[in-house]
């Protein structure tokens, strides 16, 4: 790409008639900058940059929130971002160099992507407490299962409501599973009006019927609660090696069994997290890490926690081993590393999770001297 076409690329990205392709080419570019914090500019050219970016990510913001109900993509750069760059001091002409690497290393594509991936969908299977499975991915819209007093049902959205149509005991040790494979998310409104949102190779168990002092649910893998509010019946999440105790609030948790680490990110309310070396109370925009018996309490931006659940992949200097172990859940694809560890790079950046993997590696190859080579299910990096 010559200096002149680069230069033209920026001008219709700032004025709104860059093409879906230029736009993506820029935002994957820009925002890895703007994390790192490593651009440069004198005051008269931030000034007139920053002005111009701040338009037209106040607009996007605006079609975002209407977007992010129906799963469309949102933009990648936000207000957040926007602030960075005023900070960082944004210079248009810093991205042109950038762009040179961007374009060659597109021209190959067509050929290692060839053999693309289509995303993951609503995809699980439900095994209910009398032993009867059911499969919600092939599963019509209506009434389910009528079992143990309860009812159970599809709804036009695709989100599995549970409700009690008899309060009669229930065998303790009976609960209800749901089970989402690889490529595989669902949404569950549990007996009691809680809504959960489990992602790709999950297990979740919950009891028809919350009759106890405590509403207990276990989780093996991930999941973004919104806890019906029931100061008399604390919410129990019994994951690996913890227990978070809740009255109503909204959090997530990545318990993954292959996983070295269970991370559970507060969004509103308060949660209190039990390990066997102890427990920790955290409030809304922190994050506790537990590491064995250790618990850790970082703060962070808990969007990046919940981009799954919004339909998005987001990284913020995120290893690619991490990034790999989360395309292949969604996608259903194995990685080969042809690459030494001392070399593998991190990214920042966000793309839709809803499109086909070539268009997250695609980003990725954008943000950093890395490719991709396609084939069936395996892909290799090198």
């Amino acid at each position: 790409m010559k200096t002149e076409q680069a230069k033209q690329l920026i001008q219709h990205y700032l004025d709104g008639t860059a093409s879906a392709k230029e736009v993506h080419l820029v935002d994957s570019f820009v925002e890895q900058q703007l994390l790192e914090n490593t651009w440069t500019a004198d005051e008269a050219q931030k000034a007139a940059f920053g002005e111009k970016l701040k338009a037209r990510i106040d607009a996007q913001r605006l079609n975002g929130e209407n977007n992010r109900q129906n799963q469309v993509r949102p933009k990648t750069i936000t207000r957040r971002l926007w602030i960075l760059a005023a900070s960082a001091a944004v210079l248009a002409l810093c991205v042109i160099g950038g762009l040179f690497v961007i374009e060659n290393n597109t021209e190959d594509r067509s050929e290692r992507y060839a053999n693309d991936v289509a995303p993951g969908g609503n995809r699980a299977i439900l095994t209910l407490a009398d032993g009867h499975k059911i499969d919600l991915s092939d599963s019509k819209t209506g009434e389910l299962a009528i079992t143990n007093g309860l009812n159970v049902k599809k709804a036009a959205d695709g989100l599995l409501v549970f409700s009690v149509i008899d309060q009669g005991e229930e065998e303790e040790g009976r609960n209800n599973t749901i089970t989402t494979p690889s490529g595989g998310q669902y949404q569950v409104n549990l007996p009691d009006g809680t809504l959960v949102w489990l992602n790709a190779e999950t297990k979740f168990s919950f009891p028809g019927h919350f009759n106890g002092k405590n509403r207990r649910v276990e989780l093996d893998g991930e999941a973004y609660f919104e806890v019906s509010k029931d100061k008399n019946h604390p919410f129990i999440v019994k994951s690996k090696k913890q227990e978070v105790e809740v009255l109503g609030t909204h959090f997530n948790i990545n318990s993954y069994e292959n996983s070295l680490a269970t991370q559970t990110t507060l969004l509103e309310g308060s949660v209190k997290v039990k390990g066997t070396g102890g427990e920790k109370v955290i409030a809304p925009g922190e994050q506790s890490v537990l590491h064995g018996n250790t618990i850790e309490v970082n703060t962070v931006d808990p969007a990046f926690a919940i981009d799954w659940k919004n339909g998005e992949f987001r990284f913020k200097n995120e290893p690619l081993p991490s990034i790999m172990q989360k395309l292949s859940r969604w996608y259903g694809v194995q990685f080969v590393m042809n690459i030494r560890s001392e070399q593998t790079p991190s990214f920042s950046g966000s793309v839709s999770r809803f499109d086909n993997i070539s268009e997250v590696l695609k980003m990725l190859e954008e943000t950093g001297n890395i490719k991709f080579y396609i084939n069936g299910k395996v892909i290799t990096v090198k």
